[in-house]
């Protein structure tokens, strides 16, 4: 089987996904495709050294990769494609003309299966019209924005999937029935129970293949001082409010560190706490890793989380997490055995938690062990994962061929 993977903004997950189909003897292709004003995929980076529209040039990219990111990827063929994603009629028409033009170097490939991931844009929207002949299958990451207001491109896209019986992977039981939610709102008509299926995504195994940060960004403390970590795009839905009044609370009983690492516009102030940082600005992988790597703790206290991959960025380093009860998260951590899951979205509750493994090396030591174990075999092990998308393929094949 010949297999394309098209993935917008889940390289982290889509690259590990593509390695292990390929150890499985399946010839795969994997695209990264990326807007011209926002070059960082969260693995391949090329913020201060932008790409012209079009396909990357090949030894660019491995360049920018790596060595042992190129040695992990040798198994399957793997290229990344700039489109415009500009305002204005001008810019319209540039992306149509280059979807176009991506959508025939796919169609020319003579793919088994297109397999898109994640896709909420215009472009995206492009590609499922100019791809609508090929055996399409699509994964969504998310399926409504957390804040309510889905964008329009993002509604069309879900409701193309659903005209068009598209067969869709969902990484979330919650965004899965999110999904069945939205369709039974717009559409009376039957499909196959075999369409839409869930499989997970597991550890985000690129991180492992950095290289380490230069300078790194976390501060000397002395020694025994924890630091309590979160990470990620600072929006209000993230509770980073929440995880502040949290560490005002613990920072009476046991001296602490706290990081916040995240591009966005503040809706907290870090009055009152003793110790931080603040590192408002988009991190590197390399700087992702180096701040996990010296972390206690990650905390996540969001409001909202149909799913997250930050359980998958931290797990490879068998770091424990505290996140709040809902949404993909109580999917993903296990409760007092990989990490803690808090019940009541309050400073009070969350601080608990925290102390209560902070407090505890026995107790972050056989989680950390949990870890090692638990993404290695079962519905979280890549293989396994690899397998399951595989037989969906087979499957999308078969109602594909009856439709």
């Amino acid at each position: 089987m010949k297999v394309a993977i098209i993935s917008s903004y889940c390289l982290d997950s889509s690259i590990p996904l593509a390695k292990h189909l390929g150890d499985k003897n399946i010839s795969v292709f994997l695209y990264g495709i990326i807007p011209q004003y926002d070059q960082n995929t969260f693995v391949v980076d090329f913020t201060y050294d932008k790409q012209p529209n079009g396909f990357i040039d090949k030894e660019i990219l491995q360049k920018r990769l790596g060595i042992a990111l190129c040695g992990y990827l040798s198994k399957i063929n793997f290229d990344m494609f700039i489109y415009p994603a500009g305002a204005g009629k001008k810019a319209y028409l540039n992306d149509i003309y280059q979807a176009f033009k991506f959508s025939r170097h796919i169609i020319n490939g003579k793919y088994n299966v297109v397999h898109l991931i994640h896709t909420a844009n215009r472009f995206s929207l492009l590609l499922l019209h100019f791809l609508k002949d090929q055996q399409l299958v699509q994964t969504l990451h998310e399926v409504t924005a957390h804040s309510g207001d889905t964008s329009g491109f993002s509604l069309k896209i879900l409701k193309n999937l659903i005209v068009k019986n598209i067969p869709v992977i969902f990484n979330s039981n919650i965004s899965k029935e999110r999904f069945l939610q939205f369709r039974n709102s717009i559409s009376t008509t039957k499909y196959s129970s075999n369409i839409y299926t869930m499989i997970r995504f597991s550890l985000y195994e690129t991180y492992l293949y950095f290289e380490p940060a230069i300078k790194s960004p976390v501060v000397k403390l002395l020694p025994g001082i924890p630091i309590i970590l979160h990470f990620g795009r600072v929006v209000p839905y993230k509770g980073i409010d929440i995880l502040i009044d949290a560490v005002k609370l613990i920072q009476q009983r046991m001296p602490v560190h706290l990081i916040v690492a995240g591009g966005g516009e503040p809706y907290f102030n870090f009055d009152e706490i003793n110790s931080y940082q603040f590192l408002n600005y988009s991190i590197s992988n390399e700087e992702v890793v180096d701040l996990i790597k010296n972390a206690s703790i990650v905390v996540c206290p969001y409001r909202s989380a149909s799913q997250s991959g930050i359980p998958m960025t931290v797990y490879p380093f068998n770091k424990p997490i505290i996140a709040s009860n809902i949404g993909g998260f109580k999917e993903i951590i296990k409760d007092n055995i990989t990490g803690l899951l808090v019940e009541n979205l309050d400073a009070s509750s969350f601080a608990i938690a925290i102390e209560k493994l902070l407090v505890n090396n026995t107790l972050r030591d056989s989680m950390s062990a949990n870890i090692a174990t638990e993404f290695t075999e079962g519905e979280f092990s890549w293989a396994n994962i690899a397998a399951a998308t595989f037989q969906f393929y087979k499957e999308n094949n078969k109602l594909l061929a009856i439709r």
